[in-house]
């Protein structure tokens, strides 16, 4: 048992030959056109503008990247490794470019790159087929060490049950929860308004409003709001701006609290063996490269901690990085004997 504790070599990944088929990099700002979405919106436009040349150029540009997403989508599956397989949700322009550009910089970083290591990155592949693309998503998620969860400005169905299905055959879960700082945001308004250079920043911004916070103009103190929306023209940027910085923090904050700390379905049981698995939550690039190192180098750290409840005492494994809980022991009796009694029946 002591063997199965001690930490891998890091001969174990820095020695590994390249792969036999490379995945060969689609440009971030490029991916958006392995979508679905970007697809009808070219054939719209084309077919209320048959000479629209712009459209007729991107739609034969897509053609050629699909060519290589497809064969990206082979080299995925043939990989004689996969290590950490990323789950998220991809629809508009902006989210495969911030994906893409984060994607590289987790496992580009100086932790991470020396180590050689294999990773699915869905803003670099496409499959044309729905259940060939579910069937080979499942086939990875099987396949891979840990999965990456990306926390965006609203999940997925799809998303979700990466997650549950990882932790469901004892895998780690690492959520990455951008802080949502002022940074971000910044970053977030100056693709979006690259990628829209016809609408207004007063119009970005409220739009991106409405997706972290859908409920925020009915809020009875918002009256303002309510009117900068029905004028946007008039909306001063600056204070839209500050709204949207604090909108889009308190929204990332309240996530990661609930995936950390209050979600039943941050701890579910691995299927094998009855085991309870938490998600490991991080906030920052270098967090998500260093637990991702620890994990496949076999040294994660943990404390065992006392969690009270009223009447009872659960015992946690917490994770030195993300300080969430990794594993955990109930402390109701009943549901203890009747998982010794039924569970692996």
């Amino acid at each position: 048992m002591l063997e199965l504790t001690r930490p891998y070599s890091l001969d174990k990944y820095i020695n590994r030959h390249g792969q036999i088929n490379e995945i060969n990099n689609i440009p971030a700002n490029k991916t958006y056109l392995l979508g679905y979405i970007i697809e009808d919106k070219l054939n719209e436009i084309v077919q209320f503008d048959p000479s629209n040349g712009e459209a007729l150029m991107l739609l034969k540009e897509r053609k050629e990247w699909l060519e290589q997403g497809k064969r990206n989508q082979m080299s995925f599956l043939t990989s004689d490794h996969l290590d950490v397989y990323v789950a998220t949700s991809m629809r508009l322009e902006h989210e495969y470019l911030l994906i893409s550009k984060l994607v590289n910089l987790i496992f580009n970083s100086d932790i991470l790159k020396p180590l050689n290591i294999r990773w699915f990155d869905p803003t670099q592949a496409y499959c044309e087929n729905r259940i060939d693309k579910g069937l080979s998503e499942a086939l990875m998620l099987k396949r891979a060490k840990l999965t990456l969860y990306l926390v965006q400005e609203s999940d997925t169905f799809g998303k979700d049950s990466e997650l549950a299905s990882t932790l469901a055959q004892g895998k780690p879960v690492i959520a990455f929860v951008p802080e949502g700082n002022k940074e971000y945001v910044d970053s977030l308004l100056e693709e979006l308004h690259r990628l829209n250079p016809s609408v207004s920043e007063q119009e970005i911004i409220l739009r991106q409003l409405k997706i972290f916070n859908p409920n925020l103009a009915w809020e009875v103190e918002n009256q303002e709001l309510r009117n900068w929306i029905e004028n946007p023209e008039k909306a001063p940027i600056e204070n839209l701006k500050d709204l949207l910085y604090s909108t889009v923090e308190q929204t990332y904050n309240k996530r990661a609290k609930t995936l950390k700390e209050t979600h039943p379905l941050g701890i579910q049981v691995s299927l094998r063996t009855g085991v309870a698995n938490g998600v490991l939550v991080v906030r920052t690039i270098e967090d998500c490269s260093r637990l991702i190192e620890t994990i496949l180098l076999n040294k994660m750290s943990f404390k065992v901690e006392k969690l009270p409840e009223p009447n009872e005492e659960y015992l946690t494994l917490v994770e030195d990085i993300s300080k969430s809980i990794f594993r955990v022991k109930t402390g109701d009796e009943i549901l203890t004997n009747s998982f010794w009694n039924f569970y692996l029946e």
